[in-house]
């Protein structure tokens, strides 16, 4: 039964080891779910050991098939990179690159890249999707997503990745405020509210509460915010300080207060699963998002 497993049934079954469910597959692959329980049967055929057991949330998969997922994937790469090597064409290409991304991606780079994507692939489509920390990497081995970027500090260990550019906050209030005139030092800030955001992948709390530590400097919270995008309109009602990316930032306009200590910067990266590091469609669109990002820091 071993030589009756094929390239195929190793796909489907890496995928049924990530979703844990026949239906979800066969949606996925367009294939019918008889077809998808078809593999499954001549899988179980093939080893001696269980490959899955029936839960009622789904399909668990044992040690034995974690290990196997393993094996199987490193083959499937090893055979894509044999395909990989055809130079992308840009200007033809009707291909769809899936991306995640976090906010601050979302806002300060993503724009940028759907702009040269237009002018040096027009027929080329961007699909973007959120940022996960728990489930980046899973989505870019399973081919879900070709592309990420987020902070360094929120991509797992096992995605390839490279940095895009250096980072940094910028304590800011709105572009009316009345208080920015009486704000000169990292002291200075306790005397005024503050408004801050939820911890997440686009917003580094720990590194806020470490800088205003080291300087003794506690604040008056007054709202917390659950992402960047909802800062502009909290402040043209509310005369607050806050802390947002540099380049954020310089994009909303906001009025940048000059202090006499800055936050330690950090790094914005972006990332790809190994079996896609030989693929030039990738390299391209790595090129495009590192010229995007370097947009963001002019």
């Amino acid at each position: 039964m071993v030589d009756k497993i094929d390239l195929k049934h190793m796909r489907i079954f890496l995928q049924l080891v990530r979703a844990g469910n026949v239906s979800k597959v066969a949606e996925e692959t367009g294939v019918s779910q008889q077809a998808i329980s078809g593999y499954l049967k001549r899988l179980r055929a093939a080893f001696p050991h269980e490959l899955f057991l029936r839960q009622s949330s789904g399909l668990l998969p044992t040690d034995f098939a974690l290990g196997l997922a393993t094996k199987f994937e490193k083959i499937l790469l090893d055979v894509d990179d044999l395909f990989d090597d055809r130079t992308f064409d840009a200007a033809t290409s009707t291909a769809t690159f899936r991306l995640i991304a976090n906010e601050y991606a979302q806002l300060a780079i993503i724009p940028r890249l759907s702009n040269l994507m237009a002018q040096a692939a027009p027929g080329v489509k961007l699909l973007v999707t959120d940022f996960n920390p728990r489930t980046h990497e899973a989505s870019l081995a399973s081919g879900d997503a070709d592309l990420l970027i987020g902070f360094a500090e929120f991509v797992s260990a096992g995605v390839v990745k490279t940095r895009l550019k250096k980072e940094q906050y910028s304590w800011v209030v709105g572009k009316n405020s009345q208080i920015s005139s009486h704000i000169h030092t990292v002291s200075d800030l306790q005397n005024h509210a503050h408004v801050g955001f939820a911890n997440g992948a686009a917003h580094l709390a720990d590194n806020v509460d470490a800088f205003l530590q080291a300087h003794s400097v506690s604040r008056q919270v007054m709202a917390v915010l659950p992402c960047y995008t909802s800062l502009i309109p909290f402040l043209e009602f509310n005369d607050v300080v806050a802390l947002v990316p540099s380049a954020l930032a310089r994009s909303s306009y906001l009025n940048i207060l000059s202090l006499d200590a800055e936050m330690d910067t950090f790094d914005v990266t972006v990332g790809w699963h190994r079996r896609s590091s030989g693929s030039s469609a990738r390299k391209w669109l790595t090129n495009l998002v590192q010229r995007a990002a370097d947009c963001s820091t002019a």
